[in-house]
């Protein structure tokens, strides 16, 4: 048998490796899992009810037509852009950020106004268990730079990525195709693009049965002058910044209505002050520009203290992300100079007097939870 030359051999591993690179690519590129390259007209379906946003969203700020963006963490997902839209008169979409720090949010706004800088209204959560981050922190360690720009040479990441051909080809794709029917721009609906309220019961026991009050504590805490600096930055960089430069957009921000749980852990833990204290530096700052409204609906009490309308300690139902809609669009809850003392005094007044103690008299928390409230980043998840 006659042997095969070293040469020989060389060339066609070389040639296989590169059918195989050339193939890999094209089946990307084809099918384009993440609308990196426009929006699909190969007549495949396209999963995106429950989507891995930061690879989706790119694409849909791309490549969609729209005046107007809601975007932001989890406190966004439950938006219906149907609602937004007959309310308010404009044509929307829905990118959000699951768990997105302001930084990552806002780098998402910036993309919108790159794109579109005529966009009448973006809708924006402003969370508060991120207010007193860093203003460069970032919930992605792994964020794909090579979707957000327009480099040819870094798509080679796109083509070749293990992940990307058999998650987002075959299973979102192919698999989901053929278990559907109609094309993508037939069947997609930003109403239930990243929407999870289907999925989890909204009532008291669900929401008591995952919360374990932290213990007491005999500290008040108080801002120190780092903290302070570091709020102002990351609400100036990544909130008032991108309004000054875009004068005749529309930033509708809110504060969302975290339970009565979150204000719970606040009072027991010494750091109600503090969160009082936090809202005030962003709300100052924030009411310095003519083309932000800013809401909170933190005095909300009567949403705030049913807990049968949370999944858990910050996450509502739809039904209250519907109700907010109208609250904005009627001036409802809108802070301005002259009423954001009151409602500062207002909220501090009520969460520090409440009778915590009677809501938790017999629903005792789950033993078997003892990491304490969630009051930090997952809330915003």
């Amino acid at each position: 048998m006659k042997q095969i030359s070293s040469k020989k051999w060389v060339f066609m591993v070389l040639t296989v490796t590169w059918a195989v690179f050339i193939g890999c690519a094209a089946f990307v590129i084809t099918i384009d899992p993440y609308l990196h390259y426009g929006l699909p007209d190969n007549g495949l379906n396209y999963n995106l009810r429950i989507p891995n946003q930061r690879y989706h969203n790119d694409g849909l700020i791309r490549y969609f037509n729209y005046d107007a963006v809601i975007t932001g963490t989890s406190m966004t997902e439950n938006f219906k852009t149907s609602e937004f839209d007959e309310i308010f008169g404009i044509n929307s979409i829905k990118v959000p950020f699951s768990g997105g720090s302001y930084r990552d949010i806002n780098d998402a706004c910036i993309r919108v106004l790159e794109r579109n800088p005529d966009t009448k209204i973006i809708l924006r959560s402003l969370d508060l268990s991120r207010l007193i981050d860093d203003k460069n922190a970032s919930q992605y360690s792994d964020h794909p730079e090579y979707l957000y720009n327009d480099k040819l040479l870094d798509d080679v990441n796109y083509w070749l990525n293990k992940m990307t051909i058999l998650e987002g080809c075959m299973i979102d794709v192919v698999l989901y195709s053929a278990e559907t029917e109609g094309a993508f721009l037939d069947t997609f609906s930003f109403d239930e693009y990243s929407t999870w309220y289907q999925l989890f019961p909204f009532d008291k026991e669900s929401v008591l049965a995952g919360y374990t009050r932290p213990e007491i504590s005999t500290n008040i805490a108080e801002l120190t002058d780092k903290e302070k600096e570091m709020i102002l930055e990351n609400v100036t960089q990544n909130v008032t910044e991108l309004a000054s430069k875009y004068p005749d957009t529309t930033f509708l921000l809110f504060f969302p209505p975290y339970s009565i749980c979150y204000w719970d852990s606040l009072v027991r833990g010494g750091s109600l002050e503090r969160e009082i204290e936090a809202q005030r530096i962003a709300i100052e700052e924030i009411l310095k520009y003519d083309n932000i409204e800013l809401y909170s609906f933190c005095n909300n009490f009567e949403v705030v203290c049913d807990l049968n309308n949370y999944k858990d300690v910050g996450h509502y139902s739809e039904k209250i992300n519907s109700q907010m809609l109208g609250w904005m669009y009627e001036g409802e809850y809108r802070l301005t100079w002259d009423n954001y003392e009151g409602y500062l005094e207002e909220i501090y007044e009520f969460y520090k007097g409440y009778d915590y103690d009677g809501l938790f008299a017999y629903y005792p928390s789950s033993p078997n939870h003892s990491a304490g409230v969630r009051t930090g980043r997952e809330t915003s998840s």
